[in-house]
């Protein structure tokens, strides 16, 4: 038995609540069970406890055993001198309160249902699962899914705030320069997104707004701030960029990020370079994008709205160095899809809640109307008979494979409580 079952027992009042007694042989009946303490102190508060004829109100405390009252120092902490009820699996010692009067206990061993001790014991036993339920996800019901898909959506989007309200604090709440930031980071991906909204922090958004009205500008300062710029090359259009970040740097006292951008086991599609040429040929062209992203009403619309792509320089080059087979580097659809669901919708979901604006659920309907992402996670879900069907989906089964099934939080997901009481 793990105390978090016991918890997640009388949480629930999973067990057989009628005719209870506790150790010393009083009646029992359980009115409230509590409000759950996720911190110091007694496991729940606030529970509502008939004894007999008596209503008592306070707080509960679980335990393994009786005796881990002792063990645990309760008996010394007057944080526990509103205990109420004791509940143990095993009551191996008398437990008094603080006025040395026997400490109403209940045996929950006596009460549990079986089936679901037995189901929950052999989840933990198994060590070669992806999850520790999947030999049942197909069982689930679909309306369990759609909810809880879409409450693990929300769980991760606000999990992305911390970071928002970061770069809202250093740029004195400029939601305009903080839409930047993270568009920077979309850009940069997995291996260069911490570089490149390091580099657009570095940068008053002033001054990005600035040169932003010329597109070798732009390009140079960014490029310059990620230390592009630092090994000299033999090559015009690189001696050109390079005097003009000079001068940028110079004239607005700039420093360059520490932060090197990565080109290893990178496609050149996705080079550093590319994709900074990119963001800057998108702000050149719509340098007040986040008012644009404010008018749109359909997912349609940011299909267009996103497209970019680069100057001339960088349609025969992957690098400054070689030459390569001309082509326009545009942003991919795949691209831009994800964009829109790593970087715009977070930041909208975040800046909607933030105002109280009723359009953050428009978030949710626009994530519904994008495909599922194909990776791992989503392959295995779909293989174990529970469907991901859209992009919201496919987000959130990254939120409960890394949150509740690696750490095998089976009772806090609406999975496992769902499955475990089927």
């Amino acid at each position: 038995m793990r105390e978090e079952l016991l918890a997640y027992l009388w949480k629930t009042q999973k067990f057989r609540s009628s005719q209870l007694k506790t150790t010393s042989g009083d009646t029992l009946f359980v009115v409230k069970p509590g409000q759950e303490n996720q911190y110091e102190g007694p496991d729940f508060f606030n529970a509502h406890i008939q004894l007999n004829n008596t209503l008592w109100v306070g707080n509960v405390e679980l335990h393994i055993r009786s005796s881990d009252w002792f063990n645990h120092n309760h008996h010394l902490d007057n944080a526990y001198d509103n205990v109420v009820l004791h509940v143990v699996w095993q009551d191996d010692v008398p437990i008094a309160d603080t006025s040395q009067q026997p400490m109403p206990t209940l045996c929950l061993a006596e009460y549990a249902p079986e089936d679901i001790i037995e189901k929950y014991t052999k989840w933990n036993s198994q060590s070669s699962k992806w999850t520790l339920c999947e030999d049942e996800l197909h069982r689930l019901p679909e309306f369990v899914r759609k909810q809880f898909w879409e409450r693990l959506y929300v769980e991760r989007l606000q999990e992305k705030t911390t970071l928002i309200q970061s770069w809202l604090a250093l740029s004195k709440n400029n939601w305009e320069a903080v839409f930047l930031i993270s568009l920077a980071k979309g850009f940069g991906l997995n291996y260069n997104g911490i570089a490149f909204s390091k580099m657009m922090l570095s940068i008053p958004w002033k001054v990005v707004l600035k040169s932003a009205e010329n597109l070798e500008n732009l390009e140079a300062l960014f490029m310059g701030q990620v230390g592009l710029f630092e090994l000299p090359i033999e090559n015009n259009y690189f001696c050109k960029q390079a005097k003009i970040y000079t001068y940028l740097r110079n004239k607005h006292a700039l420093s360059p990020i520490s932060e090197r951008v990565q080109f290893f086991r990178l496609r050149p599609s996705n080079f550093p370079t590319i994709r900074l040429a990119q963001l800057a040929w998108l702000l050149h062209k719509r340098p007040r994008l986040l008012s644009l992203v404010h008018k749109i009403k359909s997912i349609k619309d940011f299909d267009e709205l996103f497209i970019s792509k680069t100057s001339p320089f960088w349609e025969k080059h992957y690098h400054f160095r070689t030459p390569s087979n001309k082509r326009i580097n545009r942003t991919s659809k795949s691209f831009n899809q994800l964009l829109l669901i790593n970087t715009v919708f977070p930041f909208l979901f975040h800046y909607y809640s933030y105002k109280g604006d009723k359009r953050k659920d428009l978030v949710l309907d626009w994530m519904h109307q994008l495909p599922a992402e194909k990776n791992v996670y989503t392959s295995n879900f779909n293989n174990l008979g529970c469907p991901i069907d859209d992009a919201l989906e496919s987000q959130a089964c990254l939120q409960l494979k890394h949150n509740y099934c690696d750490s095998r939080r089976c009772l806090q997901c609406s999975f496992g409580h769902t499955l475990l009481n089927l």
